[in-house]
């Protein structure tokens, strides 16, 4: 037995350290530089190393037994070295810690990498050590080669660490022995003893000595639980998975039953949730393969001068770790081969004659001629042959087939051919070689297994064929090969199936066929015209495959057409219209493509014809995507008489949950799905105000009960965080069930009203979509409006946009919207109101700020509205109509640049030239005797000058006078007129350095608003007494300084006005007018 006492404790904290550290790593990785993301891909492998070697001595008693002292100490040495090198990365990530993960970019700048990057490198090179080291101690590899891959991998990393300066003595490797504190997750025992000096063993496969420390523990000790010792970041599903947290199914669990959602919470249409409980514990990378190149060095900053020497060094690390895993390959290889192979002897009742069999062997050698095949080459070949017997005769397809199939009843000739023909290949190709059948690797032997059964099964359903029938057999395909037309394209692989992408098709079980993440629905085999006019030719005999997919994390129907040889795998999604073109395809009954009645699938720059081969054959294909789309046809953009629906947003989410609106935990049953289908569409109608939208949910192509639920979306105030992962985006609103029942009809019966209330968000979503892109696209389409904007301006993470919005009644309007988007905390949300032609509006250039003291907000009134009665149970209030309701609003913006670029663009034929504050403006000239001064109070003077191309030809330069008295007593505000030619050479004014100006008499408007179209005021008050908005006389104006007054008439004469920053000069009559 070994001399040391390694506990499981032990092993359970260097696992547990191992995840831990990956878990951290990981959510910083998106943004890192490329080393770092290596060093994460390392320790993803290492975990999942440690974690077999954990789950192996749990379960197997005998398993520390079978690996024999030297090989457990060993072991016992990889880990202590593994644990020290892991307790280091633990420092450096403890460092860092207080800068957070939030944003992945600021934090690699506050790190200061590039000083980081030879220490990194140094520690991703003894992970991968590590990882290396631990597999090859719980392998079978002779003792003598583990002995000489440690030298090799002892000299690689000490020439690394020599060239990097960082070469450390054994008292810094042994932290367990100096460490105060324990491992997490591990306890200290009152039987750790040291190990004295003179009783440590001759290192093993560890990167140096260290002093032993551990707990009395067994290793194979009955009673210790492997799930005691774990943090909360790992979970259940975690702990009992045997490798890796990310080669576990992502598929979903049984479904749990879901709660009675409250009326406050419009989703019920949900279905119950299929998915575990862990959050995002399909969201890390799988590990890194052990097939790799040796990748290129980091140059360090302690190795300046050396750079070739440092890449040299790590590449050697790299060369050696490969070389040993390869070795480890070979072991393992030779050990499968070595494993006994179960065959089914072949039935010689059911075999090919002489003259099939040489038929057989004429066409694989012809073949041979031209292209290497191996053992799984050939294994495909024969599962191919074992699919189209079963397609063309469906009861080979089931296993209760309770009559004997005899050959010549309808397709039965054929399908016995492709039997025999798959069978041959089994037994005569395969087994009859021995350099084939040594390379049965476990994937191999599977399909092997697998075909080997299924030819024996459907060939049991045949009657012996008497001597007719097997001469009639020689009429039929015995083609080995499928024909390939002229635009399928010819590979230059030696290999029969050079691509994967037909080999995960072309398995004996359709369970198994595809890849980890996608699902087979449905297998066929269809003729096919491939190709242009030109060269396409009309298929016979079915030799194409036709797939139905799912993949997960995407909620699509993909569809599939491939050949035998590979060079042909097509995969798109699969459409409603592909559903109405299948449905409108006649199955021709001699088998063959008329390209008129077939299927057409365009994958872009390759167009396929496909036929079924029957009837019965296209109504099972067609049944799953009828089924499905019929189930999520509310996705669809419905069609309707006096609005249109478009679809702005289109979506797979991996992770779709809903969450409790005021703490945005889960729910309790948890309500979370997978691989969803996330839509957003838009409703506008004849007026533009009226637009609303919907969010629609649906399920994943390969739910056994698709599903399909809608919400209603607000314009506005949505609110979207973004303060998780990059692919992450939780989204809170309200929709129109609020309850209200604080009004009674005068009777004291209670009325109940269910409303929008934009402050108190009853919806909440969290959406993992499979990008960030996908997830910044989505906040943009809930922030924003769908047309382009006509001004857009940015204050931080705030935008303020305008869009010109046109109803389309009988009567048209031509009105401006305002979007404003808010940042609070880590909430984004968005404010939305309509200005129409005639307004009114402060402008502020001190505290660079307009406001809006009446602008109209959209309200969203529910179905159930002042009714005496609650909804009926199971019923819950719904979006009805839309209606105005009056606000006001600030908008904030950065310069006096953007206030003139953010006012023109709510008219649309004028550009705001000039702006200034005014003493006064009174409406009369100048007197001998008296004072001129208005007792409205100060006033905004705005120039306004026509568009170019809006000028009319008889006045080149039109220029209108907008002001606004600020004197809340006044009823008629706004003051407006037209600036003629020549205007300033008629003033009154007789002194030039005066801040004064009058004008001379002429016509002018008044009114409490502002016409922004014509820069007229309008709605005057005295409008009703006769009186009218229009009057004649002369307009004076006292400016705040000399400046202004210059700056005014700088810009009627096309000289431009004072720019913003410039020093203001003041006349003593200014003094005088700022005293009084």
């Amino acid at each position: 037995m070994s001399g040391l006492n390694w506990g499981v404790g032990d092993l359970l904290a260097v696992t547990k350290l191992a995840w831990d550290l990956y878990h951290n790593c990981y959510l910083v990785a998106r943004e890192a530089p490329e080393d770092f993301r290596q060093l994460v891909n390392e320790l993803a492998s290492l975990q999942g190393v440690l974690r077999t070697l954990r789950d192996d001595i749990n379960s197997d008693k005998s398993f520390l037994h079978r690996l024999g002292d030297p090989r457990k100490e060993a072991l016992e040495k990889c880990l202590e070295s593994c644990f020290a090198t892991l307790r280091k990365l633990q420092a450096l990530v403890t460092k860092y810690r207080e800068l957070g993960v939030g944003d992945g970019k600021q934090f690699w700048r506050r790190l200061k990498w590039v000083s980081k990057k030879g220490e990194i490198a140094d520690l991703k090179s003894r992970i991968m050590v590590h990882t290396c080291n631990i597999s090859l101690c719980m392998s079978s590899i002779g003792n003598s080669s583990l002995a000489r891959i440690e030298i090799s991998l002892l000299q690689a990393l000490e020439r690394q660490e020599a060239s990097q300066g960082t070469i450390e003595t054994a008292e810094e490797l042994a932290p367990i022995a100096r460490s105060q504190t324990e491992p997490v997750g591990a306890s200290r025992s009152k039987d750790m003893v040291e190990v004295p000096k003179e009783l440590e063993e001759p290192e093993g496969l560890g990167l140096r000595r260290l002093k032993r420390a551990f707990t009395g523990a067994t290793l194979v000790e009955p009673t210790a639980d492997l799930k005691s010792d774990l943090t909360p970041a790992m979970s259940e599903e975690d702990v009992s998975d045997s490798g890796s947290p990310m080669a576990s199914s992502s598929k979903p669990k049984p479904f749990r039953k879901a709660s009675t959602f409250s009326v406050q919470q419009d989703v019920k249409a949900f279905p119950p949730s299929p998915l575990p409980s862990e959050e995002n514990s399909d969201t890390f990378p799988k590990p890194r393969s052990w097939k790799r190149k040796a990748s290129v060095g980091r140059e360090t900053p302690n190795a300046k001068g050396g750079k070739d020497k440092l890449h040299h060094d790590q590449d050697g690390v790299m060369d050696v770790v490969a070389d040993a895993m390869n070795e480890l390959a070979k072991v393992r290889q030779k050990e499968q081969s070595a494993r006994p192979l179960r065959i089914v002897r072949e039935d010689p009742v059911h075999q090919a004659d002489d003259h099939l069999e040489e038929r057989f062997r004429h066409l694989a050698e012809e073949e041979l001629r031209i292209r290497r095949l191996s053992a799984k080459d050939w294994l495909r070949v024969a599962t191919w042959w074992l699919l189209k017997a079963r397609s063309q005769v469906p009861e080979l397809e089931t296993h209760s087939c309770t009559r004997s199939l005899r050959i010549g009843d309808g397709g039965t000739s054929q399908a016995y051919v492709d039997l025999l023909k798959s069978s041959w290949i089994l037994h005569t190709v395969i087994l009859d070689r021995n350099n084939l059948s040594s390379l049965m690797t476990d994937e191999n032997r599977k399909l092997f297994y697998n075909l080997s059964d299924g030819i024996n099964e459907d060939l049991s359903k045949y009657e012996p064929p008497d001597t007719s029938q097997r001469q009639a057999l020689m009429n039929q395909n015995i083609n080995m090969w499928e024909l390939l037309q002229p635009e399928e394209e010819t590979s230059e692989d030696d290999d029969l199936l050079p691509g994967s992408d037909n080999q995960r098709w072309i398995t004996v079980e359709q369970d198994d066929a595809g890849a980890e993440d996608e699902t087979v629905l449905y297998r066929t085999f269809v003729n096919a015209a491939i190709g242009s006019k030109k060269y396409r030719i009309r298929s016979r005999g079915a030799p194409y495959m036709l797939i139905l997919s799912t993949k997960d994390g995407e909620s699509q129907l993909k569809v599939t057409v491939c050949n035998q040889s590979g060079t042909i795998s097509l995969t798109r999604d699969f459409t409603p219209d592909d559903l109405r073109d299948g449905l409108n395809q006649g199955s021709p009954s001699s088998g063959d493509v008329d390209v008129r009645d077939g299927m057409p699938l365009n994958f872009g720059k390759m167009s396929i014809t496909v036929a079924f081969t029957s009837d019965g054959e296209q109504q099972r294909f067609m049944d799953f995507p009828r089924t499905y789309f019929n189930a999520v046809k509310r996705r669809e953009p419905r069609q309707m008489e006096r609005a249109t629906e478009t679809l702005l947003f289109d979506r797979s989410v991996e992770v779709f949950e809903q969450l409790k609106p005021a703490t945005l935990k889960p729910l309790n049953p948890r309500q979370q799905w997978g691989s969803c289908d996330l839509r957003v569409l838009e409703t506008t109608g004849k007026e533009g105000w009226r637009t609303t939208r919907r969010l629609v949910i649906s399920s994943s192509a390969g739910e056994k009960r698709p599903w399909c639920t809608e919400i209603f979306l607000p314009l506005s105030n949505v609110r979207v965080s973004r303060k998780g992962t990059a692919r992450e985006a939780i989204i809170k609103w309200s929709d129109c069930t609020h309850e209200q029942s604080d009004r009674t009809d005068g009777n004291y019966n209670r009325m109940y009203s269910y409303t929008y209330d934009e402050n108190n968000p009853n919806i909440a979503l969290r959406l993992l979509f499979k990008n960030s892109a996908d997830a910044t696209d989505f906040e943009d389409t809930a922030m924003r409006l769908s047309i382009p904007p006509i001004f857009s301006s940015s204050t931080g993470p705030d935008s303020r946009l305008v869009y010109s919005i046109s109803d389309t009644e009988t009567i048209p309007k031509n009105y401006k919207a305002i979007l404003l988007t808010h940042t609070r905390l880590d909430w984004k949300y968005s404010e939305l109101v309509y200005m129409y032609r005639d307004t009114d509006f402060i402008y502020d250039s001190t505290a660079t700020r307009v406001r809006f003291p009446h602008v109209y907000y959209t309200d969203y009134i529910s179905s159930h509205v002042e009714k005496l009665y609650k909804p009926d149970p199971g019923t819950v209030p719904h979006f009805s109509h839309c209606e105005k309701k009056v606000g006001n609003i600030n908008v904030e913006l950065d310069d006096e640049a953007t206030m003139f670029r953010f006012m023109s663009a709510l008219t649309p034929d004028y550009d705001l030239i000039f702006s200034c504050r005014a003493h006064y403006v009174a409406t009369k000239g100048p007197r001998k005797f008296g004072s001129t001064k208005s007792n409205k109070g100060q006033a905004q003077v705005q120039l306004w000058q026509e568009r170019r191309d809006t000028k009319s030809r008889n006045n080149k330069n039109n220029i209108r006078l907008v002001s606004r008295w600020e004197e809340s007593k006044v009823e008629d505000k706004w003051l407006s007129l037209p600036i003629r030619q020549g205007i300033l050479q008629q003033s009154q004014t007789k002194n030039d350095h005066s801040n004064r100006i009058s004008l001379p008499k002429g016509p002018y408007e008044r009114g409490r608003k502002l016409d922004m179209k014509n820069l007229a005021a309008t709605d005057s008050k005295t409008a009703s007494k006769g009186e009218g908005s229009r009057r004649e006389g002369p307009v004076t104006i006292c400016f705040e300084s000399v400046r202004d007054r210059e700056g005014f008439a700088a810009a009627i004469e096309g000289v431009g006005g004072r720019e913003k920053g410039d020093e203001v000069t003041k006349s003593p009559f200014d003094e005088l007018m700022s005293f009084t």
